[in-house]
């Protein structure tokens, strides 16, 4: 099991307190050997993401995989023969009855009950993260909220879709001091934005 540089996670500013712990029910599975994984930076993370979209509450299940596990995963549900970094899987999901959900000023998560799952690759960070130069943590985080973000509402197809949820990663890894190369943003294939 590696540990690549691992410095615990603080965030780089106040964090919002808007939603209550008792929001967000997040479960993490770490199935896998490459990677030593800190569950409750993840959580810590989660949280935060969460709070900042102002999701009103949230159920997500995270599961840290292998390249087989996700390859085999990517595959079955997606039809993709390649391992990949990053599945999201939207479960359910309940929108607010605010008319006005779709002003523009709101985060993609406002007022939306998510239940969803994340499944992420911490063979794919590892190897990853040597050819930018950074952490196989920081890329792992980097997954994890890419995939969050997906399950907020966040869609990363169109140019311009692609340009706004780059956007919202760089703010949210931000806040734990976790700065991106754009470079890292594509998946196993080579394609621009990380697959999900």
């Amino acid at each position: 099991m590696t540990s690549l540089l691992y410095t615990p996670i603080t965030p780089s500013h106040q964090t919002r307190n808007d939603m209550t712990s008792d929001s967000y029910s997040i479960d993490i599975s770490d199935q896998q050997t490459y990677l030593t994984v800190h569950s409750s930076d993840i959580e810590k993370i989660l949280h935060q993401a969460l709070s900042d979209e102002q999701v009103a509450a949230a159920d997500i299940s995270v599961a840290i995989v292998d390249n087989e596990t996700i390859w085999d995963l990517n595959q079955r549900y997606l039809c993709h023969d390649y391992p990949t970094d990053v599945l999201s899987f939207l479960l359910d999901v309940e929108f607010p009855n605010d008319e006005n959900n779709a002003a523009e000023n709101r985060p993609r998560g406002f007022g939306k009950k998510i239940d969803g799952e994340l499944i992420v690759s911490a063979e794919m960070a590892i190897e990853t993260a040597v050819k930018y130069g950074w952490t196989a943590h920081d890329e792992l985080v980097l997954y994890i909220v890419h995939g969050l973000l997906h399950l907020c509402g966040y869609d990363d197809q169109s140019d311009g879709e692609r340009e706004v949820m780059r956007s919202r990663e760089r703010e949210v890894l931000q806040r734990w001091n976790i700065s991106p190369h754009e470079s890292t943003m594509t998946d196993a294939s080579g394609t621009p934005g990380i697959s999900s």
